[in-house]
This record gives structure tokens, sequence and C-alpha cells, in this order.
């Protein structure tokens, strides 16, 4: 009955008429390359996404569609849900200038279908600068196991960070994707030579927080970091906070 229902639509609407569209009802659906699933998998689509049907398989029960960064794309029809998209009020301007940065620089997030990712990014710590790299191994489409290596120059000491923790993403797929994160690891203190006051020592390293990734088009992620960082061992601690930014990709 379904298919009956979207061929009619289609069949009123025109296989490349802006009017037919398709809703995902899936949690999670594959989008391939051809109307097939032998086909190359070009990524994946979330449930109640909306994507213009360009055109209708003339074998078995495909339909080509239109991403979000303009790939086109295969989805087996048992996947989605069709509607009909009628007259509307003109947009006002502000929603206009929305859709149009969308279409213009915004796109579909990779990390839904990515296994691993690499994030390098640069901002202040504790006032001072600090260089981060973060590579991932993605769990799921929530969570991901996360490195950090990086490097806080100082006037009189230089902090090297690393160690391992776990990213919780609260919107897996979102264009704008907030993520929270806590690691644990090790911070060593190296002293300048001039420094004679601050001694060379290793202390734990706790840091806790979140930020938002942003994908833009061709998959190229800006992500936002903002987190509290606890240098400590059984003598003394310390604590300073991160605000950094940078790029991440995925693969």
């Amino acid at each position: 009955m379904k298919r009956l229902v979207i061929l009619a639509i289609l069949c009123i609407a025109g296989t490349a008429s802006a009017d037919a569209y398709l809703r995902v009802i899936a949690q999670r659906a594959s989008v391939y390359s051809g109307p097939g699933t032998g086909y190359r998998e070009l990524g994946i689509v979330t449930r109640n996404q909306v994507y213009q049907v360009l055109e209708r398989g003339t074998r078995d029960y495909w339909f080509k569609i239109e991403l979000d960064d303009g790939t086109q794309a295969w989805i087996v029809g048992d996947m989605v849900y069709p509607f009909e998209v009628g007259d509307e009020e003109e947009p006002g301007t502000f929603t206009r200038m929305g859709r149009a940065i969308k279409r213009a620089i915004l796109g579909p997030s990779p990390v839904p279908y990515a296994t691993v990712g690499l994030a390098a990014s640069a901002g202040i710590l504790d006032g001072e600068g600090v260089f981060l790299l973060r590579p991932s191994i993605i769990v799921d489409p929530y969570w991901a196991i996360e490195g950090f290596a990086g490097l806080s120059p100082r006037s009189e000491k230089d902090v090297y960070l690393g160690g391992l923790g776990f990213v919780l993403r609260l919107a897996p797929g979102a264009v704008l994707g907030p993520y929270a994160s806590i690691g644990v690891g090790a911070a060593h203190i190296s002293p300048k030579a001039d420094n004679y006051v601050d001694p060379r020592e290793t202390l734990m390293a706790l840091g806790a927080g979140g930020g938002l990734e942003i994908t833009l088009k061709k998959q190229i992620t800006v992500r936002i970091d903002a987190r509290n960082w606890t240098l400590f061992n059984e003598n003394h601690s310390n604590n300073g906070q991160e605000y950094s930014g940078g790029l991440a990709i995925f693969f």
C-alpha cells in the first residue's frame, strides 16, 4: 500500500519535480551511489530527515535523492515515506537568509558512518597558549574513545599533555552537534633553562567539559572546545580552563 501511495504522488508531481519529497522513517538508513546495495555506500541518513526526489529507479524500489551537501544518492523505498509540498506563504527575510546560509556552507555530519577521527585545535589554557591533537575511535554515533596530546608553551616553562578519554555526542548526525567529554592522563612540566623556581615534574591531568561540532560542505568540521583541567599530585593541584577551536576530519 505504501508503495502505491509513493508511486501515485510521484506520478502526479513528476520524478524531478520540486514537489516530490521523501521523509526518512527508519532510525538510520544507508544511501548508495546507485539503486542497489551492491553500489558504494555514500553515507547514513537518520529519522525525520527530508530530501527531494530526483528520480525513481526503473528496477526494484529505489529513489534518487539530493543530500544536504548537494550529493546525489539512492535510498531504498522501505526506509522512507512521501509527502506533498503545497503553496506556502513567502518566508521572511531572516528565514530566507538562514536557508541560503545552510545551502551555501553547511552539510551533513560524517560522524554516523565514520570509524576514526582526528581534530587539531589551538587556543588558550589557564591564560596561556595551547595546541592539541585529538585522535578518536568512533564506537557508535553517540560514543567515541578520544586521545589527546599537546603542548602549552609558556614564558618560564612548557606543559606537555597526554591521555585518553570519552566523548558523548548529544545529537549525532546533526549539522550543529553538541558533545560532552572527559579525559584523564598526565601533564609533564618542563621549566625553561633560566627557570630555577619551578620543579621538573609529572602531574596527573583530568579534563572535563564539552563543545560543538559544526559541519561544513565537503565534510569539513569545525570544532569548538571548552573544558576545565585539573593538574594534581599528592601535594598540590591547579585548575585551568581551556578554550580552543580547530578543524576535525573523519574517515
